[in-house]
């Protein structure tokens, strides 16, 4: 069995397993849309009110904030155990287990901690993005589907990226990784907005540091002809830095993995 096989085998298992408290499941499947639905109702009132935020339609807003929090939720999905097991795996000894076995160790966290319940999320996300691609379909065509797929799937490297770093920043600290946690929901409450809303520091901390706006600002600003500073067709090239960051924190990952000493327990 291939280990792409295997993944979703063990999925499969892992959601048949949370699915046999079905109660709990679908209230927590509940949970995550509506509250995450309220947050939208507030963005979606506040521009309704206005018309827009500094030159962005209602529908422009939609993309942005579908993109930014459907990548988030995909990756909360299937990575957050980086986040709430990784520690405790390594300083438990129980991280040892994920070693022995002859499959990549990045898949089995994934695999393991796949959380149905947070798939809410993600729901309500595909939701908005779909409201937001029928109110600007008039200036889509087969080029602009294109960078909206590449956009997609380099906003979910983008968060899979921020929590595999989380997980080898457990490997260091093994406590105290919750500001990270911290950063990562900060940019997706801010980056369902344009970036020029916010004060100058704010902007270059989500291009610079973490580059959320490559998958949120750049690309949607050359969709829809916005004036962004920079040139035009960078805006189809700049999702390609998540593909990049991905890389880069898969092979740090283990990197760092190699020189784990287990704790003996």
């Amino acid at each position: 069995m291939s280990s792409v096989q295997l993944y979703f085998k063990i999925i499969k298992t892992q959601i048949k397993a949370q699915l046999e408290y079905q109660t709990n499941a679908i209230l927590g499947f509940v949970n995550q849309f509506i509250v995450i639905f309220f947050e939208f109702i507030a963005v979606w009132s506040l521009l309704d009110r206005f018309g827009g935020i500094d030159g962005w339609t209602l529908g422009e807003v939609f993309l942005t904030y579908g993109i930014v929090n459907f990548s988030f939720s995909m990756a909360e999905v299937t990575m957050r155990g980086f986040e709430s097991n990784m520690a405790a795996l390594i300083r438990n000894g129980d991280y040892d287990r994920y070693l022995l076995r002859p499959r990549n160790t990045i898949m089995q966290i994934s695999a393991f901690s796949f959380q149905f319940i947070r798939l809410g999320r993600a729901f309500q996300s595909v939701l908005v993005f779909a409201v937001g691609i029928y109110l600007n379909f008039h200036v889509l065509d087969l080029q602009t589907v294109f960078l909206l797929m590449f956009t997609l799937i380099g906003g979910i490297l983008l968060y899979l990226s921020l929590y595999i770093l989380i997980g080898i920043m457990a490997f260091r600290f093994l406590q105290n990784t919750e500001f990270m946690s911290i950063f990562i929901q900060g940019s997706v409450s801010t980056m369902q907005y344009p970036k020029t809303i916010f004060p100058k520091w704010i902007q270059n901390l989500f291009t610079y540091i973490l580059p959320v706006t490559a998958v949120t600002y750049y690309p949607l600003a050359t969709i829809f002809s916005k004036t962004t500073g920079i040139q035009y067709i960078a805006g189809y090239f700049s999702p390609a830095v998540c593909f990049i960051l991905f890389g880069i924190a898969v092979l740090l990952f283990h990197r760092v993995e190699r020189r784990y000493i287990s704790s003996g327990s």
